[in-house]
């Protein structure tokens, strides 16, 4: 990890028409939103952003069906939240990185 990051942000918003994933690409506050067959990708490591704000803006702009996950990583609160969108709104469920490690060592996380 590169010295002074203090959030990691990935994830997939998938569902959008070519036009709106264009825009929301551009429109996005992250290192790299990339659109792509149906949806952006987006990645960022670096210093805070805006991501619900960001959130809000891409689930108005999907259509039933849609759908996509977001994982915000704060290294300084040692948290993991995971936004998870459909049309019209998204829900957010957060865990501290040492829970999320001790949950996974059965599947070769040490």
């Amino acid at each position: 990890m590169r010295p002074g990051v203090d959030y990691r942000i990935y994830g997939r918003i998938r569902g959008l028409t070519p036009d709106a994933a264009q825009k929301l690409a551009a429109e996005a506050p992250f290192e790299t939103a990339r659109a792509e067959a149906g949806g952006i990708e987006i990645e960022h490591e670096g210093r805070f952003v805006d991501v619900e704000e960001f959130l809000a803006r891409a689930v108005s702009l999907l259509p039933e069906g849609g759908d996509g996950d977001v994982d915000v990583i704060d290294n300084e609160a040692w948290t993991i939240t995971r936004y998870a969108l459909r049309p019209k709104g998204f829900e957010a469920v957060s865990h501290g990185l040492d829970d999320i490690l001790d949950h996974t060592k059965g599947e070769g996380n040490f």
